[in-house]
């Protein structure tokens, strides 16, 4: 079981650390690429997960591999995770700095899902959906998903707008399961 309070408090103080040092986007960006990598590369994820493998070995796998890549800064926060042998929640952290990074930078996150992929006029248009929800400077991220069928979904955290064909439809049958003929009439 994952403790989240820790992960909420090694993603806090990442950020603190990287407000401190003037490296908030060069710390997101190194724990974006140490995800990718984590994510690319299965061996080196379990290596780092394994309590056999010692401390200092993981350490320099980890220095050896990112070295000059990342930052060293973000190379000392990540050493103090393997210290205290925290390497299996490394991934979460990441979750939970980007939450954090948005917040910090008041960006807000909406997901449209279409069909077929939209264009930056398209984007702009559907999002007047949702401008009365949003506060701050808004980053779109599409999704593709053929299962809606047509039309759109708008997700901006517990918000949700659903213009989609699927979901139209879905509500049409429910509507007719329900036998509103009476013999008689």
């Amino acid at each position: 079981m994952k403790n989240v309070l820790l992960i909420r408090r090694y993603a806090k103080a990442f950020l603190d650390y990287t407000i401190e040092n003037d490296m908030v986007d060069q710390g997101l960006a190194d724990l974006e690429l140490l995800t990718e990598t984590l994510n690319e590369h299965r061996e080196l994820r379990i290596i780092l997960s394994q309590p056999f493998v010692t401390k200092s070995r993981k350490e320099n796998i980890i220095k050896r591999v990112f070295q000059g890549i990342i930052s060293d800064k973000t190379l000392t926060f990540i050493d103090l995770i393997l210290e205290k042998n925290h390497a299996e929640i490394l991934p979460d952290i990441i979750v939970i700095y980007r939450d954090m990074y948005n917040r910090y930078k008041n960006i807000a996150i909406v997901t449209i899902t279409t069909v077929v992929k939209i264009d930056k006029q398209t984007q702009q248009n559907l999002l007047r959906f949702i401008k009365h929800k949003v506060n701050g400077n808004i980053k779109v991220i599409n999704k593709i998903d053929k299962s809606i069928i047509g039309g759109f979904i708008i997700n901006h955290l517990d918000y949700q707008y659903d213009a989609s064909i699927y979901t139209k439809l879905r509500d049409l049958e429910a509507l007719f399961t329900d036998n509103l003929y009476v013999k008689g009439y």
